[in-house]
């Protein structure tokens, strides 16, 4: 499984990524068209704007807000606090500093640097 981001620098913002949450590349699939981070047994790839035209939804091209959104887990609060420190200092943009949620979890809001908008979540089941 692939889940997809497009971006107009894929080397950017999969290194974004690769450097904040300590993913490796998954080499076998580099081109010039995309790049995967291995998520053990997801990859998150990244491709180029072209994609839209590619894809035959250039409608969607110019879409705005936030329809998706990724959320990486993690195992412990201070992971959410150390991880949500590294994003920013690697250019994210804090949406929702951590907090405990209402249903059981620890977690940050971010927006990477496209824009895109992710969590960082610890969740701590029900004792």
């Amino acid at each position: 499984s692939v889940a997809s981001v497009l971006t107009d620098d894929i080397v950017a913002l999969s290194g974004f990524y690769a450097d904040v949450f300590e993913l490796a590349e998954v080499v076998e699939f580099r081109t010039e068209v995309f790049r995967g981070l291995d998520l053990g047994g997801v990859v998150l790839g990244f491709s180029p704007l072209e994609t839209y035209e590619a894809l035959g939804i250039e409608e969607w091209a110019n879409a705005r807000g936030t329809k998706q959104y990724l959320t990486f887990e993690v195992s412990s609060d201070g992971e959410v606090e150390s991880l949500s420190a590294r994003a920013v200092e690697q250019g994210a943009r804090l949406l929702h500093e951590p907090y405990d949620t209402a249903y059981g979890s620890h977690q940050s809001v971010l927006a990477d640097p496209d824009g895109n908008v992710f969590r960082i979540n610890h969740f701590r089941p029900p004792s």
